[in-house]
């Protein structure tokens, strides 16, 4: 195992803001190493219109990540994803050209930025999606989070949501491996987010 929670997603701090008339949450996590940094995540169900917002991410109308929830397991793995994105801004490095693409590239565990995307974008049918706005401001998060015509949904509930077996495919997990104690897909995933740059 190539550490624990919190080496391999970074120190966290979380806070819960109520949306007023969702009776659900948005979360936001901040960054113990970058503590100008913070990330709000918010998770959307029965999706409808997953097309349209393809077509608008690439007008670049967003500053925000959407993400095909099937393909994250935990809020630990975004986490750890976000750690290595904004480190790699803090230090001018970021490999493609923006933050939040830059987050989704970080999600895979390979060096393909296409690659990348097409696994943890979001979809034309996507049906369950994560948006994860990294320094949002209150305008950039209602642009984002208004646009999805879904209905929110606790963060908890990402683990029901996520497609385990392409999952497992997508960061080459095996049986054995999460056979061991306390073995998770998201830790899994995680070691490989950490280990990518360095293999």
């Amino acid at each position: 195992r190539c550490g624990s929670r919190a080496k391999g997603g970074g120190d966290w701090a979380r806070s819960t803001m109520g949306e007023t008339g969702a009776g659900q949450s948005v979360e936001k996590f901040s960054f113990e190493l970058f503590p100008d940094h913070s990330m709000t995540v918010c998770l959307f169900e029965d999706v409808t219109n997953a097309a349209e917002i393809r077509k608008e991410i690439l007008a670049q109308k967003f500053d925000a990540a959407f993400l095909d929830a099937t393909m994250i397991a935990d809020t630990f793995q975004l986490r750890a994803a976000a750690n290595k994105a904004v480190y790699a801004l803090a230090k001018d490095s970021l490999t493609t050209h923006g933050l939040h693409t830059e987050l989704i590239f970080c999600l895979s565990g390979n060096r393909s930025i296409s690659a990348a995307l097409n696994t943890f974008g979001i979809k034309d049918n996507s049906q369950s999606v994560v948006v994860a706005v990294i320094n949002a401001d209150a305008a950039q998060l209602e642009t984002a989070l208004s646009a999805l015509q879904g209905r929110r949904s606790d963060l908890s509930r990402l683990q029901d949501i996520c497609d385990a077996e392409k999952f497992k495919k997508t960061y080459k997990i095996s049986d054995a491996e999460l056979s061991h104690p306390g073995a998770s897909l998201a830790d899994s995933a995680v070691c490989r987010i950490a280990i990518r740059d360095s293999v």
